[in-house]
Order: structure tokens, then C-alpha cells, then sequence
């Protein structure tokens, strides 16, 4: 599994923790790197947005393909959105497939 991962990375834990779950350790990795992510205004008034959370940092088209997966994966059942979408004709991207 982790060498299929981009990046790998700690999370350092003090006190009486000995492990964190997925949605914590996903809390603590987003607060993070919003926290780092800083708006500053540059002479000309051109705003400059710095840190590892940028807007933009997605493509229109993976942006989109993250919404949609999102979306049919909060359908109840994992196979109504797919059928859906293919008695209307629409084919799902590659990128989408993996659902």
C-alpha cells in the first residue's frame, strides 16, 4: 500500500496517544496545512496566496472528477449513480472508473 502512496508522511503523537484514526489523523493533516497556507497583498494590490493549500492546485477536469466520484460514492448504493448515468447515456472517464 505505501508504495503506492505520492507522498508519505508522520504524524507526531504526544501524551498517552498511541494511535490516531483515519478522520483524525485527516483533521489534524488538513488543519495543518490550511494553518500554513497564508494570504498576502503584494505592491500593485495583486494578492499572493503561499502554503501547501492553494486554489488551483487541481485541474478543472480532476477537480471535477473528485466531485463526482464524492457524489456517487454518497449515494446509498454504490451502483445506482453508474446506472444512472449510463441510461442517460453519459460514460464515465477513465479517471472515474475506479469507483
Amino acid at each position: 500500500m505505501r508504495n503506492l502512496a505520492d507522498e508519505t508522511f508522520t504524524l507526531p503523537m504526544v501524551g498517552f496517544a498511541e494511535s490516531f484514526n483515519l478522520s483524525v489523523a485527516t483533521a489534524v493533516t488538513l488543519a495543518h496545512m490550511s494553518a500554513s497556507s497564508r494570504q498576502k497583498e503584494v505592491e500593485g494590490g495583486e494578492t499572493i496566496v503561499t502554503g501547501p493549500l492553494r486554489p488551483g492546485d487541481l485541474d478543472e477536469h480532476e477537480f471535477n472528477c473528485l466531485r463526482l466520484k464524492g457524489l456517487l460514492n454518497s449515494l446509498p448504493q454504490r451502483r445506482t449513480g453508474p446506472a444512472l448515468l449510463k441510461q442517460k447515456g453519459i460514460v464515465l472517464p477513465d479517471d472515474i472508473k475506479f469507483l
